[in-house]
Parts: C-alpha cells; sequence; structure tokens
C-alpha cells in the first residue's frame, strides 16, 4: 500500500514539474543561454541594458537612396526608438524573422543611416532600420532585438515584437537616428 502511494506521489510531482515548466517556456521561451521576451508595437519595453519603442513598419520593393532602387524582394523599414540604461551602447543586433523562422539581417550597401545607431542612458534616440524580405515573408514578420552577444556563464535576453507592415505606394525612405526631446519616443 505504501509503495502504491510513493507512485502517486511521484507521479504527482513529476505533473507538477512538467506544468511548471510548461509556464516558465510559454512565459519566458528558454531557449538555450538565451531568454524571449514578448512586447508590442507602440509600447515602451526593456531588454537587457536598452529601453525600445517600435513605432510600426512599411514595406515596399523599391527604396529612395539617393536614387530609386527596386528591389525582386520587398524592402522593410522597421521605425523604432531606443535609450540605454547605464552607458553609451549599440545593440548587438536587430533581425526580422518570419512565420517560418527565417531571419533577415540588415542589408549591406545602404550607409549608416540602414544600421543600428548609439544610444546611451535615457537619451533617446529614434530612426529606421532596412530590411530585404522574400515578398511572401512580408505579412508575418517578428522584430528580434539582440541587446548582448550571448556569454557563456549568463544567460542573454532578446526582445520579440511582432510587426504589423503596412504596404507603401511609394519608395521607401531611411532616417538617421535623431536625438528625442525629453519624453519623446
Amino acid at each position: 500500500m505504501r509503495r502504491r502511494w510513493a507512485v502517486a506521489g511521484m507521479l504527482a510531482a513529476a505533473v507538477a514539474v512538467g506544468g511548471a515548466a510548461n509556464a516558465i517556456d510559454n512565459n519566458f521561451l528558454a531557449t538555450g543561454w538565451h531568454s524571449v521576451q514578448r512586447g508590442a508595437e507602440a509600447t515602451d519595453l526593456t531588454v537587457g541594458n536598452f529601453q525600445v519603442h517600435v513605432h510600426g513598419a512599411s514595406s515596399s520593393p523599391d527604396l529612395e537612396d539617393g536614387e530609386v532602387v527596386t528591389s525582386p524582394a520587398v524592402f522593410v523599414v522597421v521605425d523604432l526608438s531606443y535609450a540605454s540604461t547605464d552607458a553609451w551602447n549599440t545593440p548587438e543586433e536587430v533581425v526580422l524573422i518570419d512565420g517560418s523562422g527565417r531571419e533577415f539581417t540588415e542589408p549591406s550597401g545602404f550607409g549608416s543611416a540602414a544600421g543600428t545607431w548609439e544610444a546611451g542612458p535615457d537619451i533617446w534616440l529614434r530612426g529606421t532600420l532596412l530590411f530585404e524580405v522574400p515578398a511572401d515573408a512580408a505579412d508575418d514578420l517578428t522584430l528580434e532585438f539582440r541587446p548582448d552577444r550571448p556569454h557563456i556563464q549568463r544567460p542573454a535576453a532578446v526582445l520579440r515584437v511582432p510587426l504589423t507592415v503596412s504596404a507603401a505606394a511609394e519608395p521607401l525612405a531611411l532616417e538617421r537616428a535623431r536625438v528625442l526631446a525629453g519624453g519623446e519616443r
């Protein structure tokens, strides 16, 4: 009889541990040496030593870069602002991820206006980031903000924000990062 109670107790403990692991996985999506925080557009979010605000995204096959550049895929320009919390710093990487899990990084060849910028403690800067994605991926994109390079001895955190991408009729334009007045995002 005692043996049955012991087995029932171990089974209940295993179910409880599994439930707790699922709750942690759903809330933080622990994947190796980084955890994923989830956010939404138009809200202030904190990840690592950065505060991030995603304003939105636009897509077009054309980009204004001194002259109009046309892509066989689609250009996506993400409008965002961010600041650091402790010292001047540049995020490790910002990527777009589509519904199939493919990652898209900033393309080269468009100058510094298309990439990430350095931000200071509570000094918000706003600009745009450029990505080029296949046309079939433009409707289901998530921005992933990676503040730090993962370290073997301590986990890193990343921020994922699902994007609502609006299609633009005219060519997209890039905006260099600019310092925002106090309270602006």
